[in-house]
């Protein structure tokens, strides 16, 4: 076997559980034979158990410093050729890496790629964000997988799983840290289209998705806040820190950074009002 590119995987854990090390099993079944994993817990309830492999750096923060500041960790930390950012509640199928660094290679002008995410039972997830605007709101477009069978190019790929190379982290830099969590993958893939790389959905390779485990035991509450979202320039002009651990919470401040407060506003609007509707034609 001649030369292999060296690829590090980024993994970044809060309170999964048992999934982070099926995660882990699965990366290092790939057999591929030039690897380094950079494992690093977000100060989850119980410290995991991530093994004695050479090949595994693993990092332990005191506090849940947020997702992409903890990705930022391991990319100060990465030495690979490309970089994986990967889910701690995926799983990763054997050819993987074979796949995606061959599709890589075959055009610079990919920026990075993102793979299908199914269910455990093969179900498709929404894999591919439009970018949100009114628009797409009022016609409910949201997280889909497109239809097709080979690679092509959209508008922004899940950040559940990032293939991308050194040469593009060089270009775009790395992960936006003006977020706790939410958008900083569209705003990655943002990055990526307005310096000409392409963002590649490729649905050839399906990836096990536990769909969003961590961001599940912020918060159980499903309901748009607009409340949270008037009162967000207020809590800001006052400097008043996120004091609460909601989901809610972090995806509208987040959707406030990357869509502008009346923008956002306007979509929380049209999503509240829809919540509303449902919630009124079922209790009739």
């Amino acid at each position: 076997m001649g030369f292999m590119e060296k690829i590090s995987v980024i993994i970044v854990n809060w309170n999964v559980g048992q999934a982070f090390a099926r995660c882990i099993k699965s990366v290092l079944d790939t057999k591929y034979p030039n690897l380094e994993l950079i494992l690093i817990d977000n100060s989850s309830k119980t410290k995991p158990m991530v093994g004695s492999d050479p090949r595994i750096t693993f990092i332990q923060n005191e506090t849940n410093i947020g997702l992409p500041h903890a990705w930022n960790q391991g990319l100060k930390k990465a030495t690979g050729d490309y970089i994986l950012v990967l889910n701690p509640d995926t799983k990763l199928p054997k050819e993987y890496f074979n796949t995606e660094l061959e599709l890589l290679k075959s055009d610079p002008k990919i920026g990075v790629v993102g793979p299908k995410f199914v269910d455990t039972d093969g179900t498709p997830q929404g894999s591919v964000f439009p970018e949100p605007s009114i628009i797409n709101t009022i016609l409910n477009k949201n997280k889909f997988t497109p239809e097709s069978k080979t690679p092509i190019e959209v508008n922004s790929v899940s950040g559940a799983c990032l293939f991308f190379s050194r040469k593009t982290l060089e270009v775009v830099g790395p992960f936006t840290e003006e977020v706790f969590m939410f958008f900083e993958d569209m705003d990655f893939c943002r990055r990526l289209r307005q310096v000409g790389l392409k963002v590649v959905f490729d649905p050839r390779v399906a990836i096990v998705h536990g769909h969003g485990q961590s961001t599940k035991q912020t918060s159980p509450d499903k309901y748009r806040n607009l409340w949270e979202i008037i009162i967000y320039p207020i809590r800001k002009l006052l400097n008043k820190p996120n004091t609460l651990p909601s989901a809610q919470r972090y995806r509208t401040e987040a959707g406030i950074w990357y869509n502008g407060w009346w923008k956002q506003l306007i979509i929380a609007l049209i999503l509240w009002s829809s919540e509303k509707l449902k919630l009124f034609n079922k209790s009739r």
